[in-house]
């Protein structure tokens, strides 16, 4: 059986009171100026001591601390709007409010506009996979070397 907790944001304070305050405030400035609570989780488990807690935690203080506008969201919206901006113009065309003329420039205007947002979606979600990707990477093989040389003090100082 799989049982859920809420996520707890004492976590990430617990942690960040164990941080130097070098670390911390560029942990803060980091997080602060992020849009991906991916890569801040990534950031928290480079730092030493790393970040144990989990990233339902981590996400929440960061709701919590710093709220952030989704704009893949902000631009979705607006590709329903322009949807309904297109089908409007169509409907004032078939009434008779607008001539056919002019309602080809806006619907023109508008589907341009249209597949602008679809792209810059298309883009974002994109960049956000492969930054995504390469953080887990760099974490997994961080996460090897250390395992790897933790035997040997001379390598592990090396790799802190």
């Amino acid at each position: 059986m799989i049982t859920t907790q809420a996520p707890d944001t004492n976590t990430v304070g617990a942690w960040l009171d164990t941080l130097g305050k070098t670390q911390k405030d560029a942990f803060l400035h980091y997080v602060k100026n992020s849009t991906s609570d991916i890569e801040s989780y990534l950031y928290a488990r480079f730092l030493r001591p790393g970040y144990s807690g989990s990233i339902a935690d981590l996400t929440a203080w960061l709701q919590e601390k710093y709220p952030k506008q989704d704009l893949r969201k902000v631009l979705l919206i607006e590709i329903d709007s322009l949807k309904m901006d297109i089908d409007n113009v169509r409907q004032m065309t078939l009434t008779g409010m607008l001539d056919h003329a002019t309602a080809a420039t806006k619907i023109s205007v508008l589907q341009k506009e249209l597949r602008s947002h679809i792209q810059a979606v298309r883009q974002l979600t994109d960049g956000i996979d492969r930054r995504g990707l390469l953080l887990a990477g760099a974490d997994r093989c961080l996460r090897e070397l250390v395992n790897s040389f933790e035997d040997s003090p001379t390598m592990s100082d090396l790799i802190d």
